[in-house]
């Protein structure tokens, strides 16, 4: 699995948000926007699965 534009995050131990606002490299690098104070971070998806903290809670329709 990659990151996706509008793929949205919760972390199952503080419960911050965050949605993929860009992705880089194949969707393997996501820049994510966190809710609860609009900060961003790129981020690689490896490192992101690995901590296991992070979980899915939507996703949005591709246009096409």
């Amino acid at each position: 699995m990659r990151f996706a534009v509008g793929q949205a995050f919760e972390s199952a131990v503080s419960g911050r948000q965050a949605v993929v606002t860009e992705t880089r490299h194949d969707g393997h690098a996501g820049h994510l926007r966190f809710l609860d104070n609009g900060q961003t971070q790129w981020v690689l998806w490896a490192q992101f699965l690995h901590e296991g903290e992070w979980l899915p809670i939507g996703m949005k329709d591709a246009v096409t």
